[in-house]
């Protein structure tokens, strides 16, 4: 009986050996420590004071109603991720959930879609903090650049560590984060400009130094934007396999994420909106949200700031090359790329941990802070977001008409509205970008189906410790 109960492994690892992988990643973490990942990923004070600078150029006041739609649609896209992620708890984040319900053609498009963000994201962070710390210590000497790479081989080392040292550093930043964002929401609302039903319900925008009516147009235009400012909640997926206590704890920790993500992006948001002492103002100001927290704190607000930035901006590198470092482990584990580098990004490390997939990301981030079109990624990161949940809402709508009988831990309720909004939402979105970001993300589309034609040539059908079905 003890031999029996001794080796009988817990359910979830049972769950990973019926999708054909054996457990390799050590269940170190439980559901607290695996949303301070999340939400490291989320980074709300990078994403309040930082990111919602270009959706306010596009968008004015709409930004707050786009916001409070976009919370609703997040709900419903964490909803469809925690139903796929019970059914198919593996550390590939949405790749691999789309990867298990719908053809290949889609999961090599998703991959593509996905991976480029663990390096245009992480580059781009690396540079933006450089501005930030040289604000806070004047006399840092080095190139942007040198200080950029100093910074993205330091996220890269701590992330090649057991992960429960990523997570305790990840999570004591948040709490920081938010402490900066609790000032500057109580800051902001002690001293009110603006009535909060006028610029929610009567939408304006800065057009040719005048402020007009927000059109419909431009209220689709700000759709896609917004998608990048509550963005990062699905980082709770690429931990399923280091995960304690079964699949239902994945749907908690997703869904958790996804609300906690709304609230603490979209209070601070809406405080700054109303506490703008000038909107026209506001809405010029390369960081509008930073001009409101200097109109109610003062001079000192830079500072709260300047330190608030430069640990978010951190601790999203962090989280992004811990998390999409695990989905490029876990494509080399599925076979998808010839078999030498199968075996080397498939790998992890002494401690246990896939330092091959994130050094895979750390390289060519290192690149590209060398190069001159960030600007135009960090925007496109708008578009290859939109494009992953829209077949996250395709595979979460389709796994119920393909795989009627596979246990669902975690159902998502209200079946099929919530994957039908997601891929309505979504779909139009995309349809909104403008032709740079399309063309972009066409060219994108076509290199994974490139990818994925070449892949029927240099993939096995079936290879060890892959989904039941191998081919990509």
């Amino acid at each position: 009986m003890t031999e029996e109960t001794v080796s009988t492994p817990p359910p979830e690892e049972s769950r990973l050996e019926q999708l054909g992988y054996s457990q390799q990643l050590v269940r170190r973490l439980n559901i607290p420590e695996v949303v301070g990942l999340a939400m490291a990923d989320v980074s709300p004070t990078m994403a309040v004071l930082f990111l919602s600078a270009g959706v306010f150029v596009i968008g004015g006041t709409f930004s707050i109603g786009a916001g409070l739609l976009l919370s609703v649609v997040v709900v419903l896209i964490s909803l469809c991720l925690a139903e796929l992620a019970g059914m198919f708890p593996i550390a590939g984040g949405m790749y691999s959930l789309v990867r298990q319900v719908l053809p290949g053609p889609f999961s090599w498009i998703t991959m593509f879609n996905y991976l480029i963000q663990g390096i245009v994201i992480p580059a781009s962070i690396a540079l933006g903090m450089v501005g930030f710390l040289r604000d806070l210590f004047p006399g840092l000497g080095f190139p942007d650049t040198a200080i950029a790479i100093v910074l993205l081989a330091l996220a890269t080392g701590i992330g090649l560590t057991k992960v429960e040292f990523g997570a305790w550093a990840t999570g004591a930043m948040v709490i920081v984060e938010c402490i900066v964002l609790g000032i500057v929401t109580v800051a902001a609302f002690a001293h009110p400009h603006q009535n909060l039903a006028e610029v929610t319900f009567h939408p304006t925008v800065l057009n040719n130094g005048e402020l007009v009516a927000v059109g419909f147009a431009v209220m689709l235009a700000t759709l896609a934007p917004a998608f990048n400012v509550i963005n990062g909640y699905d980082a709770a997926l690429g931990f399923s396999e280091e995960l304690k206590g079964g699949e239902r704890n994945i749907a908690k920790a997703v869904i958790i994420s996804a609300v906690l993500a709304c609230v603490l992006i979209m209070v601070p948001l809406i405080a700054a909106v109303v506490a703008a002492p000038d909107l026209k103002e506001f809405f010029s100001d390369p960081a509008p949200v930073v001009y409101s927290v200097q109109a109610s704190l003062g001079d000192k607000a830079r500072v709260i700031v300047d330190v608030g930035v430069s640990i978010a901006l951190f601790n999203a590198m962090l989280s992004l090359l811990m998390y999409f470092g695990r989905g490029v482990y876990t494509t080399g584990r599925d076979g998808m790329w010839p078999a030498s580098v199968n075996r080397v990004v498939g790998s992890i490390n002494r401690f246990r941990v896939p330092g091959a997939g994130i050094l895979c990301l750390a390289v060519p981030a290192a690149v590209l802070v060398f190069t001159s079109a960030l600007n135009f990624l960090i925007i496109f990161a708008g578009t290859v977001i939109a494009a992953v949940y829209f077949c996250i809402g395709l595979a979460a709508f389709w796994s119920r008409r393909s795989m009627p009988d596979e246990p669902r831990p975690f159902k998502l309720p209200l079946w099929p509205l919530p994957p039908l909004v997601v891929i309505g939402f979504t779909g139009i979105a995309l349809a909104t970008q403008e032709t740079q970001y399309l063309v972009a993300e066409v060219i994108l589309i076509v290199l994974a189906l490139a990818a994925w034609a070449g892949s029927k040539k240099w993939s096995p059908r079936e290879t060890p410790s892959t989904a039941v079905d191998a081919t990509p």
